[in-house]
């Protein structure tokens, strides 16, 4: 029997994109409209702050060919509502069986938004100008897309302010003791660093910082974090917390998904990319009436000059935190740990020791026994 369901993914991006790949590679056939705000076809988003933007490498674009998909893709097309089983937009309605919400998030912005962001390739474009010698680049934000962004301006000669109102890079995520290492990495490649400081006033060309200096540079990035994009479903009757509300297996309504940066999965919204493909496996598993387990660790990664960073689990900022050297090169490794129990790793170009431990993460093995076996 013809599978006749019709479903509706909106959000063009990775998550998006591996919704339609999954539900195809499980056999369904199930009619496809694959909705996109941007006018690109879905691209990859991480190298969007490192390789796109210094000019290296052109936007890794994620598929090459729709057709074999059987998808009806649909770019330059804005979500606008939601209503009985009908996805509203600014082309007109449409109708589903299934909706899989995967609008990602939106960079949160400074008072009049007077600089430029960088989540869309043409951010990247808008930014990548300003990576050269003789530019100065004022980053308000010290989380990842400020430190990926400042190595790579850094990387190109070009001058960095980078101002956080946190003492130190990451540190929310992280916590002190790997922040300060992170910041000194950025000072020996010099940037400037302006930590424990908010932005008193900015303008496109000027930041004044809460402690009294003024930064004149040719370009802001803001760069602190982002907000679920859900400002178009109010109102929908979906639950709105911290990005869509959803069960365990991504099920946020009758007939309603959410994957991705968007996606709030029993109280835990993760904004990595492992993650966003992850969860479109689950969901389209679900979808097909076949359903996984879904149990993935979160995996995320940076690169920061010569240096990858790569953390596994799902550590806090005030874990417990010891640093071991690995591997014949000796990198550095942070493992983490709370109340004895192993909760994370995140490695300095030490991607093998990092992956090996992800049964013990899993199983929350004593912290004692990791370290031990590292030692050994």
């Amino acid at each position: 029997m013809v599978d006749q369901l019709r479903v509706v993914v909106v959000g063009a991006g990775l998550a998006g994109l591996r919704v339609v790949e999954s539900l195809r590679e499980k056999g369904s056939e199930a009619s496809i409209v694959l909705v996109g705000e941007e006018a690109h076809e879905p691209y990859d988003r991480p190298p969007l702050s490192k390789h796109v933007l210094r000019g290296d490498r052109e936007p890794m674009f994620l598929r090459e060919e729709y057709e074999s998909l059987g998808a009806d893709l649909r770019l330059g097309v804005t979500a606008t509502g939601l209503g009985d089983h009908v996805l509203r937009t600014g082309d007109g309605d449409i109708e589903f069986d299934h909706l899989v919400i995967a609008t990602g998030a939106a960079p949160r912005r400074l008072p009049g938004a007077p600089g430029l962001v960088l989540r869309t390739l043409d951010d990247a474009r808008a930014l990548s100008p300003y990576l050269s010698p003789g530019k100065t680049l004022g980053i308000v934000g010290a989380g990842l897309i400020g430190c990926e962004v400042a190595a790579s301006a850094r990387t190109k000669a070009a001058e960095v302010h980078l101002v956080d109102v946190l003492d130190g890079p990451l540190i929310r995520v992280l916590g002190p003791v790997l922040s300060a290492r992170i910041a000194d990495l950025h000072r020996e490649h010099g940037v400037h660093l302006h930590l424990g400081t908010g932005v008193a006033s900015a303008s496109s060309d000027r930041l004044a910082l809460a402690d009294g200096t003024v930064l004149d540079v040719d370009v802001v990035l803001e760069a602190m974090g982002v907000a679920p994009s859900v400002g178009w479903l109010e109102g929908s009757g979906l639950t709105l917390d911290n990005g869509v509300r959803c069960d365990a297996g991504g099920r946020a309504g009758d007939g309603v998904w959410a994957v991705g940066d968007v996606a709030n999965w029993a109280g835990v919204r993760h904004e990595h990319w492992t993650s966003a493909g992850e969860q479109a496996a689950t969901v389209a598993a679900a979808i097909t009436g076949v359903p996984v387990t879904h149990e993935a660790i979160p995996y995320w990664w940076s690169d920061q000059y010569d240096v990858k960073l790569q953390g596994l689990g799902s550590p806090a900022a005030d874990d417990d935190v010891v640093i071991v050297d690995v591997g014949p090169r000796q990198r550095p490794l942070a493992v983490y740990s709370r109340d004895g129990r192993l909760t994370g790793v995140v490695g300095f170009s030490a991607g093998a020791a990092v992956m090996k431990l992800r049964q013990e993460i899993a199983d929350g093995a004593p912290v004692a026994d990791v370290l031990a076996a590292l030692a050994g």
